[in-house]
């Protein structure tokens, strides 16, 4: 067909559809907005980057790739659940939906003669990050341990779980929304509910092997410097995670997303200075990098619900108590042996709750923004109103996510075993799961060295140490997996090691 006989393609703007139809808040977006919302939604997707880097920092050498390979997953795999299912349940538009799930625009392809098409696209490009979030908070409690197939199936299904749950909160017609609950950037879809089913994951699964005979704590982080660089993207990705739920700028929007901007900020560094000052007292003038680094996160989670909803004071205030109850929770997770290797039901699933009910107690009323309904919060004159909505939505999720993912992981492992074998958990997911050997690697660095050994010993007047001429000799040995021999101070001595101090040489254990 030339051109002459082709269809003409008509294009709707969004502002030529007739005010008299309904249009859903989340596609309620003007060009500018859309704009604006879609520029921040490529930012949050690097939040996946600054996950990633705090997971496998915060574990131990043996399990740092698979931590890398989750966080694929979950945006992979979690990322086409949601578009195949996830967002139609969020918030799909037909006559079907009702107040526990939406139905419609499932496959999120909507027709280009849809006037909403630019609106719908802006909110699932918006929506998708925060799905891929939720699953990955939930990962931090099953690490070192998960089955890495019976994970994508469990990335899967999560996302399904968020969307259900978004749509409670987020979707007109959704039954917490209509109870009024008030939640701006996903303190209890995203946050909370990550934390509560990686709280019941880490019950689920058990402890790691060896992981309580410690007596001194929490075991050491594989790579701190890289956990701390990952916070500093988490942080500055989490400014736009809040400020873009304004959903905008039009309408008097931009006000309170700038405000949105500043008040997670401020809850950050209230956060921030909370965190220091409970690790100096607690270890006598030692501050512990890894309650720092919990610390700061629990305060930005504690002010994702109510962004913008907080003034000054009491953004910097939430964000402390936040922290304060996260670390506390921390201590409390040790005693009962409750292993999340990334604490993230406390980061993230104390943090969220605490958040949703600080609205309760001091939003203000975001005039002339119909968010709260007219509200405020108990210590603004509001009274218990807006409290107890958001108590119910605590519940909820509380409920939702502990059952929820204890069904899920049980039906999984009736299909795929979810937790590793002994002796796959202490070779180490990297090495039992995707075949990387970090001792192996780090002696293949060491060959060409080897294979140069006589030009270095004569030509640069320079004799390969003792220890370096040991690692060649064994290093057939650990090729196999078959370790009779290792180098201590130089010198070579026989080994009578049992599974897991071979597992522990073999696989670079810290």
């Amino acid at each position: 067909m030339d051109n002459a006989t082709q269809a003409p393609v008509i294009l709707i703007d969004y502002m030529t559809v007739n005010s008299s139809v309904h249009i859903p808040a989340q596609y309620d977006v003007t060009i500018a907005d859309a704009a604006y919302i879609v520029t921040h939604s490529l930012i949050l997707i690097t939040m996946q980057t600054g996950f990633a880097l705090v997971n496998a920092g915060t574990v131990g050498v043996r399990n740092s790739v698979n931590m890398m390979m989750k966080n694929t997953v979950d945006t992979a795999i979690g990322g086409f659940a949601f578009w195949l299912v996830g967002f139609g349940l969020a918030y799909g538009r037909s006559a079907y939906s009702n107040f526990l799930f939406g139905w419609g625009d499932f496959f999120v392809d909507v027709a280009k003669t849809d006037p909403l098409m630019g609106g719908v696209m802006t909110a699932f490009m918006y929506e998708i990050s925060f799905s891929s979030s939720s699953t990955t908070i939930a990962s931090g409690g099953m690490a070192a341990r998960f089955n890495f197939r019976a994970y994508c199936f469990y990335a899967f299904f999560n996302s399904i779980m968020y969307a259900l749950c978004a749509g409670w909160v987020w979707r007109e017609s959704g039954f917490l929304s209509v109870f009024g609950v008030v939640d701006i950037a996903g303190g209890g879809p995203v946050h909370m509910l990550g934390g509560v089913s990686s709280f019941a994951a880490a019950l689920f699964l058990g402890p790691r092997i060896g992981r309580f005979d410690r007596k001194d704590g929490h075991p050491p982080m594989g790579n701190t410097v890289l956990a701390f660089l990952g916070l500093f993207i988490l942080w500055w990705s989490w400014l736009s995670f809040n400020t873009a739920s304004s959903f905008g700028l039009s309408r008097g929007r931009w006000a309170y997303t700038i405000r949105a901007a500043v008040m997670t900020l401020l809850g950050s560094m209230g956060g921030g200075v909370m965190a220091c000052s409970y690790s100096l007292i607690q270890h006598k003038g030692k501050a512990q990098p890894f309650q720092i680094m919990n610390g700061v996160l629990a305060s930005l989670v504690s002010v994702t619900g109510g962004c913008y909803l907080f003034e000054s004071w009491s953004a910097v205030l939430v964000g402390g108590i936040g922290t304060l109850l996260c670390l506390s929770s921390m201590s409390l997770m040790d005693k009962l042996k409750i292993d999340d290797p990334l604490y993230a039901c406390t980061v993230h699933g104390v943090g969220g709750a605490w958040g949703l009910i600080a609205i309760g107690l001091f939003a203000i009323n975001p005039v002339p923004q119909p968010v709260t309904g007219g509200r405020s919060g108990l210590f603004l004159g509001g009274g218990f109103d807006l409290l107890l909505s958001q108590l119910a939505e605590v519940a909820t999720i509380l409920v939702y996510g502990l059952f929820g993912t204890w069904a899920l992981l049980w039906v999984l492992n009736k299909f795929v075993r979810v937790r590793l074998t002994p002796e796959e958990e202490l070779h180490g997911a990297d090495f039992s799961e995707h075949d990387v050997d970090h001792a192996r690697n780090a002696l293949e660095e060491l060959k060409p060295l080897w294979d140069r050994e006589a030009e270095l010993s004569d030509g640069l007047n320079y004799r390969l140490s003792k220890a370096m001429l040991v690692a060649k000799d064994v290093s057939t040995g650990m090729y196999k997996g078959n370790i009779n021999n290792a180098f201590n101070d130089g010198t070579v001595v026989q080994l009578e090691m049992s599974l897991k101090e071979q597992s522990q040489i073999n696989c670079g254990a810290n």
